[in-house]
Protein backbone atom coordinates (compact mmCIF):
# COMPACT_ATOMS: atom_id res chain seq x y z
CA UNK A 1 0.00 0.00 0.00
CA UNK A 2 1.24 3.24 -1.28
CA UNK A 3 1.83 5.86 1.74
CA UNK A 4 1.05 9.51 1.45
CA UNK A 5 3.19 12.03 3.43
CA UNK A 6 0.66 14.38 4.69
CA UNK A 7 0.57 17.41 7.15
CA UNK A 8 -2.03 19.17 8.32
CA UNK A 9 -3.46 21.58 5.62
CA UNK A 10 -3.22 18.33 3.17
CA UNK A 11 -6.06 16.75 5.53
CA UNK A 12 -7.97 19.40 5.31
CA UNK A 13 -7.50 19.74 1.49
CA UNK A 14 -8.36 16.38 0.91
CA UNK A 15 -11.19 16.52 2.67
CA UNK A 16 -12.15 19.40 0.79
CA UNK A 17 -11.67 17.60 -2.65
CA UNK A 18 -13.58 14.83 -1.10
CA UNK A 19 -16.85 16.72 0.24
CA UNK A 20 -16.49 19.00 -3.54
CA UNK A 21 -16.83 15.09 -5.36
CA UNK A 22 -19.72 14.41 -3.06
CA UNK A 23 -21.14 17.25 -4.18
CA UNK A 24 -20.59 17.56 -7.78
CA UNK A 25 -21.36 14.02 -8.05
CA UNK A 26 -24.59 14.58 -5.70
CA UNK A 27 -26.28 16.54 -8.65
CA UNK A 28 -26.16 13.97 -11.11
CA UNK A 29 -29.77 12.26 -10.03
CA UNK A 30 -30.88 16.01 -10.30
CA UNK A 31 -29.64 16.51 -13.69
CA UNK A 32 -31.06 13.65 -15.16
CA UNK A 33 -34.57 15.37 -14.03
CA UNK A 34 -34.13 18.28 -15.47
CA UNK A 35 -32.93 16.22 -18.70
CA UNK A 36 -36.40 14.42 -18.53
CA UNK A 37 -38.30 18.05 -17.38
CA UNK A 38 -36.56 19.49 -20.85
CA UNK A 39 -38.04 16.92 -22.77
CA UNK A 40 -35.26 14.64 -23.80
CA UNK A 41 -35.69 10.44 -23.21
CA UNK A 42 -33.12 8.92 -20.90
CA UNK A 43 -30.96 7.69 -23.85
CA UNK A 44 -30.73 11.21 -25.50
CA UNK A 45 -29.53 12.36 -21.68
CA UNK A 46 -27.17 10.24 -21.24
CA UNK A 47 -25.20 10.12 -24.38
CA UNK A 48 -25.33 13.92 -24.40
CA UNK A 49 -23.84 13.79 -20.86
CA UNK A 50 -20.96 11.23 -22.03
CA UNK A 51 -20.38 13.35 -24.92
CA UNK A 52 -19.67 16.68 -23.15
CA UNK A 53 -18.04 14.76 -20.19
CA UNK A 54 -15.66 13.29 -22.77
CA UNK A 55 -15.03 16.66 -24.54
CA UNK A 56 -14.08 18.29 -21.28
CA UNK A 57 -11.97 15.43 -20.39
CA UNK A 58 -10.04 15.12 -23.83
CA UNK A 59 -8.98 19.20 -23.44
CA UNK A 60 -8.80 19.49 -19.83
CA UNK A 61 -6.78 16.01 -18.48
CA UNK A 62 -3.44 16.43 -20.80
CA UNK A 63 -3.44 19.72 -19.02
CA UNK A 64 -3.71 18.24 -15.01
CA UNK A 65 -1.83 15.45 -16.34
CA UNK A 66 1.57 14.62 -17.54
CA UNK A 67 1.89 11.72 -20.43
CA UNK A 68 -2.17 11.55 -20.09
CA UNK A 69 -2.40 9.79 -23.30
CA UNK A 70 -0.33 6.74 -22.63
CA UNK A 71 -2.58 4.47 -21.68
CA UNK A 72 -0.90 0.87 -20.87
CA UNK A 73 -2.00 -1.83 -23.26
CA UNK A 74 -3.61 -3.79 -20.01
CA UNK A 75 -5.50 -0.61 -18.83
CA UNK A 76 -7.28 -0.52 -22.57
CA UNK A 77 -8.82 -4.25 -22.43
CA UNK A 78 -9.56 -3.43 -19.02
CA UNK A 79 -10.74 -0.20 -19.68
CA UNK A 80 -13.22 -1.73 -22.26
CA UNK A 81 -14.71 -4.45 -20.37
CA UNK A 82 -15.28 -2.07 -17.87
CA UNK A 83 -17.14 0.05 -20.54
CA UNK A 84 -19.23 -2.37 -22.29
CA UNK A 85 -20.04 -4.92 -19.82
CA UNK A 86 -20.59 -2.39 -16.91
CA UNK A 87 -21.06 1.36 -17.00
CA UNK A 88 -23.53 1.19 -20.28
CA UNK A 89 -25.87 -0.53 -18.41
CA UNK A 90 -24.94 0.84 -15.23
CA UNK A 91 -26.08 4.21 -16.61
CA UNK A 92 -29.23 3.16 -18.42
CA UNK A 93 -30.55 1.56 -15.68
CA UNK A 94 -29.96 4.60 -13.77
CA UNK A 95 -31.46 7.16 -16.01
CA UNK A 96 -34.37 5.25 -16.66
CA UNK A 97 -35.19 4.52 -13.03
CA UNK A 98 -34.82 8.14 -12.45
CA UNK A 99 -37.65 8.64 -15.07
CA UNK A 100 -40.39 7.47 -11.88
CA UNK A 101 -38.13 7.12 -8.82
CA UNK A 102 -37.06 10.74 -6.93
CA UNK A 103 -33.79 12.00 -6.95
CA UNK A 104 -33.47 11.78 -3.52
CA UNK A 105 -34.54 8.66 -2.83
CA UNK A 106 -32.37 7.01 -6.05
CA UNK A 107 -29.43 8.95 -4.02
CA UNK A 108 -30.19 6.16 -1.43
CA UNK A 109 -31.18 3.25 -3.78
CA UNK A 110 -27.27 3.94 -4.89
CA UNK A 111 -25.94 3.81 -1.42
CA UNK A 112 -26.75 0.60 -0.35
CA UNK A 113 -23.58 -0.36 -2.69
CA UNK A 114 -21.52 -1.27 0.12
CA UNK A 115 -23.12 -3.79 1.03
CA UNK A 116 -23.49 -5.51 -2.48
CA UNK A 117 -19.35 -5.06 -2.46
CA UNK A 118 -19.45 -6.80 0.93
CA UNK A 119 -21.07 -10.09 -0.19
CA UNK A 120 -19.00 -10.24 -3.48
CA UNK A 121 -15.90 -9.95 -1.67
CA UNK A 122 -17.03 -13.04 0.61
CA UNK A 123 -18.61 -14.83 -2.03
CA UNK A 124 -16.32 -14.58 -5.17
CA UNK A 125 -12.70 -12.91 -3.35
CA UNK A 126 -13.20 -15.56 -0.14
CA UNK A 127 -12.94 -12.67 1.95
CA UNK A 128 -13.94 -12.84 5.92
CA UNK A 129 -16.35 -9.95 7.00
CA UNK A 130 -15.04 -8.10 9.88
CA UNK A 131 -17.14 -7.15 13.16
CA UNK A 132 -16.73 -3.44 12.14
CA UNK A 133 -18.25 -4.35 8.37
CA UNK A 134 -20.65 -6.31 9.91
CA UNK A 135 -22.30 -3.31 12.14
CA UNK A 136 -22.07 -1.51 8.57
CA UNK A 137 -24.09 -3.56 7.05
CA UNK A 138 -26.95 -3.76 9.96
CA UNK A 139 -27.39 0.39 10.09
CA UNK A 140 -27.18 0.16 5.88
CA UNK A 141 -30.06 -2.58 6.04
CA UNK A 142 -32.14 -0.97 8.25
CA UNK A 143 -31.85 2.52 5.88
CA UNK A 144 -32.83 -0.48 3.04
CA UNK A 145 -35.92 -1.16 5.65
CA UNK A 146 -36.36 2.47 5.76
CA UNK A 147 -36.10 3.07 2.14
CA UNK A 148 -38.66 0.10 0.82
CA UNK A 149 -41.35 1.62 3.45
CA UNK A 150 -40.82 4.86 1.58
CA UNK A 151 -41.02 3.26 -1.61
CA UNK A 152 -44.39 1.53 -1.00
CA UNK A 153 -45.85 4.52 0.54
CA UNK A 154 -44.68 6.66 -2.58
CA UNK A 155 -46.54 3.84 -4.84
CA UNK A 156 -43.51 3.45 -6.73
CA UNK A 157 -43.89 1.06 -9.65
CA UNK A 158 -41.96 -2.49 -8.90
CA UNK A 159 -40.67 -2.07 -12.61
CA UNK A 160 -38.85 1.41 -11.73
CA UNK A 161 -37.42 0.07 -8.61
CA UNK A 162 -36.07 -3.26 -10.04
CA UNK A 163 -34.34 -1.10 -12.52
CA UNK A 164 -33.03 1.26 -9.38
CA UNK A 165 -31.65 -2.08 -7.26
CA UNK A 166 -30.25 -3.27 -10.44
CA UNK A 167 -28.28 -0.17 -11.27
CA UNK A 168 -27.06 -0.06 -7.66
CA UNK A 169 -25.57 -3.92 -7.92
CA UNK A 170 -24.22 -2.29 -11.01
CA UNK A 171 -22.42 0.24 -9.36
CA UNK A 172 -20.97 -2.30 -6.55
CA UNK A 173 -19.46 -4.16 -9.85
CA UNK A 174 -17.98 -0.98 -11.16
CA UNK A 175 -16.17 -0.05 -8.52
CA UNK A 176 -14.95 -3.63 -8.01
CA UNK A 177 -13.78 -3.49 -11.29
CA UNK A 178 -11.99 0.34 -11.45
CA UNK A 179 -10.04 -1.07 -8.08
CA UNK A 180 -8.98 -4.17 -10.58
CA UNK A 181 -7.58 -1.89 -12.46
CA UNK A 182 -6.81 1.38 -10.77
CA UNK A 183 -3.33 0.43 -9.82
CA UNK A 184 -2.00 0.43 -13.46
CA UNK A 185 -3.87 4.20 -14.50
CA UNK A 186 -4.89 7.40 -13.00
CA UNK A 187 -8.44 7.77 -12.15
CA UNK A 188 -9.07 10.89 -14.81
CA UNK A 189 -7.09 8.20 -17.50
CA UNK A 190 -9.73 5.76 -16.45
CA UNK A 191 -12.87 7.53 -16.41
CA UNK A 192 -11.80 9.30 -20.09
CA UNK A 193 -10.76 5.60 -21.67
CA UNK A 194 -14.11 4.38 -20.59
CA UNK A 195 -16.55 7.62 -21.15
CA UNK A 196 -14.88 7.23 -24.60
CA UNK A 197 -15.88 3.94 -25.12
CA UNK A 198 -19.22 3.88 -23.88
CA UNK A 199 -19.78 7.20 -25.60
CA UNK A 200 -18.99 4.97 -29.28
CA UNK A 201 -20.81 2.29 -28.14
CA UNK A 202 -23.99 4.30 -27.45
CA UNK A 203 -23.36 6.19 -31.12
CA UNK A 204 -23.53 2.91 -32.56
CA UNK A 205 -27.68 2.90 -31.62
CA UNK A 206 -28.36 6.37 -30.89
CA UNK A 207 -27.07 8.91 -33.38
CA UNK A 208 -24.43 11.41 -31.71
CA UNK A 209 -25.67 14.03 -34.42
CA UNK A 210 -29.01 14.67 -32.52
CA UNK A 211 -27.46 16.48 -29.99
CA UNK A 212 -27.15 19.70 -32.81
CA UNK A 213 -31.23 19.95 -32.54
CA UNK A 214 -31.20 20.31 -28.95
CA UNK A 215 -33.07 23.13 -27.57
CA UNK A 216 -30.83 25.67 -25.24
CA UNK A 217 -32.46 24.44 -22.08
CA UNK A 218 -31.72 20.80 -23.57
CA UNK A 219 -27.84 21.69 -23.98
CA UNK A 220 -27.17 23.65 -20.79
CA UNK A 221 -28.65 21.01 -19.07
CA UNK A 222 -26.37 18.56 -20.72
CA UNK A 223 -23.43 20.36 -20.87
CA UNK A 224 -23.26 20.70 -17.35
CA UNK A 225 -24.10 17.13 -16.73
CA UNK A 226 -20.89 15.91 -18.24
CA UNK A 227 -19.17 18.95 -16.87
CA UNK A 228 -20.20 18.69 -13.03
CA UNK A 229 -21.55 15.11 -12.31
CA UNK A 230 -18.37 13.47 -14.75
CA UNK A 231 -15.22 15.55 -15.38
CA UNK A 232 -15.57 17.50 -12.33
CA UNK A 233 -16.89 15.10 -10.18
CA UNK A 234 -13.72 13.03 -11.54
CA UNK A 235 -11.00 15.29 -10.88
CA UNK A 236 -12.20 16.35 -7.29
CA UNK A 237 -12.32 12.27 -6.47
CA UNK A 238 -8.39 11.74 -8.06
CA UNK A 239 -7.32 14.72 -6.12
CA UNK A 240 -8.85 13.75 -2.81
CA UNK A 241 -7.25 10.27 -3.29
CA UNK A 242 -3.89 11.60 -4.26
CA UNK A 243 -4.02 13.96 -1.42
CA UNK A 244 -5.48 11.56 1.58
CA UNK A 245 -6.22 8.53 -0.34
CA UNK A 246 -8.75 6.25 -1.66
CA UNK A 247 -10.14 4.75 1.52
CA UNK A 248 -10.07 7.70 3.72
CA UNK A 249 -11.45 10.29 0.31
CA UNK A 250 -14.38 7.20 0.21
CA UNK A 251 -15.50 8.40 3.63
CA UNK A 252 -16.40 11.87 2.43
CA UNK A 253 -17.69 11.38 -0.42
CA UNK A 254 -20.36 9.03 1.32
CA UNK A 255 -21.81 12.26 2.54
CA UNK A 256 -23.00 12.30 -1.13
CA UNK A 257 -27.04 11.19 -0.11
CA UNK A 258 -27.01 14.22 1.97
CA UNK A 259 -25.73 16.76 -0.69
CA UNK A 260 -28.57 14.67 -3.20
CA UNK A 261 -31.37 15.18 -0.73
CA UNK A 262 -30.86 18.54 -0.29
CA UNK A 263 -30.42 19.87 -3.66
CA UNK A 264 -33.89 18.20 -4.63
CA UNK A 265 -35.41 19.64 -1.91
CA UNK A 266 -33.94 23.06 -2.88
CA UNK A 267 -34.07 22.62 -7.10
CA UNK A 268 -36.40 20.17 -7.80
CA UNK A 269 -38.79 20.81 -4.97
CA UNK A 270 -39.11 17.04 -3.87
CA UNK A 271 -40.70 16.25 -0.72
CA UNK A 272 -38.67 14.20 1.88
CA UNK A 273 -40.97 12.57 3.87
CA UNK A 274 -39.54 10.62 7.46
CA UNK A 275 -38.48 7.42 6.35
CA UNK A 276 -36.17 8.87 3.37
CA UNK A 277 -34.44 11.17 5.60
CA UNK A 278 -33.98 8.33 8.62
CA UNK A 279 -32.99 6.12 5.52
CA UNK A 280 -30.17 8.88 4.76
CA UNK A 281 -29.22 8.96 8.52
CA UNK A 282 -28.87 5.10 8.49
CA UNK A 283 -27.08 4.68 5.56
CA UNK A 284 -24.32 7.59 5.71
CA UNK A 285 -23.64 6.11 9.53
CA UNK A 286 -23.52 2.91 8.32
CA UNK A 287 -20.37 3.74 6.15
CA UNK A 288 -19.06 6.87 7.94
CA UNK A 289 -18.91 5.80 11.53
CA UNK A 290 -17.18 1.99 11.58
CA UNK A 291 -14.56 3.86 8.92
CA UNK A 292 -13.52 7.26 10.70
CA UNK A 293 -11.77 5.66 13.48
CA UNK A 294 -9.55 3.86 10.80
CA UNK A 295 -9.67 7.34 9.01
CA UNK A 296 -8.44 9.07 12.07
CA UNK A 297 -5.59 6.89 13.24
CA UNK A 298 -4.46 6.44 9.16
CA UNK A 299 -4.55 10.50 9.65
CA UNK A 300 -2.42 11.12 12.29
CA UNK A 301 0.22 8.18 11.87
CA UNK A 302 1.01 9.69 8.81
CA UNK A 303 1.39 13.27 9.86
CA UNK A 304 3.62 12.17 12.30
CA UNK A 305 5.70 9.64 10.45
Amino acid sequence: MQTIAMNDDAVRIGIGYSLLSAVTYGLNPVFAKFGYASGLDGIEILHARFLFALLVLAVACPLIERGFYKFPTSVLKGAVLIALLVLVPLNLLYVYALKDIPASMMSLITYIYPLIVLVLNVLIFRRKATSRQIFSIALILVGCACIFSDAFTAQISGFSLCLGFLSMVMYAVYLLSLQAVSARASMLQLTFLTVLIATAALSLVHNPLAVLEFTTDQLGVTFAYGLISTALSTFFLSKAIQTIGATEAGIFCSFEPIFTISFAALLLAEHIPFFRAAGMVFLVFGIVVPNLKIFLQSINKQIRG
